[in-house]
């Protein structure tokens, strides 16, 4: 029961991260660059102070390789995943985050050698079929660069997650990342980018996201991990989308479709299958 309580908590966070991003961004309360750079940072200071207290500064002295291709990973899913809910909704932006992670995580499984079964190729094309629905390429009212930026996103965070399953030690590479992709963005955003708009309003928002919602979260979703199946913990992250649907509505009062709830379900069950399908496999 407690691991399902952690395990719930850490998607609460997950899903709080876009709803943060969307209460900060859409009434222009601090700009998609500004929120990037305090979230990360912030994130960055509250993970070393977390790892200093838990395993000193030996916890400091490796992994930096690692750290250093994470950290441009974490840069540009976060400042992508910023950039994107400027106009995205919070369960939209969420799902198409979220589906693009896991298509990617399948798509390296291709890559190294895994050859998909008839029935994950299935839950495949019923989860294209549900994205394809979702952002509905006919629609006039269709901006695509917002889309397009949270693919990428989702694209950097997968990046950052194969990274991660490369280290011994998740808290450590997690905090080298962020700390790498701090000074990415302290050394670039104030210079390429206006961050002249930062309200206080916009700053909590972005501490908040920062403090808790990333690096907390992350500390808790690490700890919950390795006491959880493979199968659980990608099955747990489908959660979020709908937790941040629901989160949008409530708190922004965005509206909730059936065209949306259908294209969910079809992405959402489409991975479900895959990923089952798989822990199936290796199971045998």
């Amino acid at each position: 029961m407690q691991i399902l309580f952690l395990t719930g908590l850490a998607m609460i966070a997950f899903a709080a991260n876009s709803l943060l991003s969307r209460l900060a961004l859409v009434d222009g309360a601090i700009s998609a660059e500004a929120f990037t750079l305090v979230r990360i940072v912030s994130g960055a200071l509250t993970l070393s102070a977390i790892l200093l207290l838990s395993q000193g500064a030996k916890g400091f002295y490796h992994q930096w390789r690692i750290g250093f291709y994470s950290g441009i990973c974490l840069f540009l899913y976060a400042l992508l995943f910023s950039l994107a809910y400027t106009e995205l909704t919070t369960g939209f932006g969420a799902l198409i985050l979220f589906g693009s992670v896991q298509f990617s995580l399948l798509g390296m499984h291709l890559f190294q050698g895994h050859r998909f079964s008839s029935i994950e190729w299935l839950g495949i094309l019923v989860s294209f079929s549900g994205f394809v629905w979702l952002v509905n390429p006919s629609s006039s009212t269709l901006v695509l660069w917002p889309i397009l930026s949270m693919l990428l996103s989702g694209i950097s965070w997968a990046g950052f997650t194969l990274l991660g399953k490369q280290s011994g030690a998740a808290l450590p590479a997690t905090t080298k990342g962020f700390i790498v992709a701090a000074v990415i963005s302290i050394s670039l955003i104030p210079w390429a980018f206006d961050t002249k708009s930062i309200s206080s309003q916009g700053l909590i928002y972005a501490v908040i996201s920062g403090v808790i919602t990333s690096g907390l979260g992350y500390v808790l979703w690490y700890a919950v991990v390795p006491k959880i199946s493979l199968l659980s913990a990608s099955l747990s992250q489908l959660l979020v989308p709908a937790i941040a649907m629901i989160m949008g509505a409530f708190f922004l009062h965005e509206s909730i479709t059936t065209e949306n709830l259908l294209s969910m379900g079809l992405i959402l069950g489409g991975i479900a299958l895959t990923l089952y399908q798989q822990h199936r496999q290796s199971s045998h």
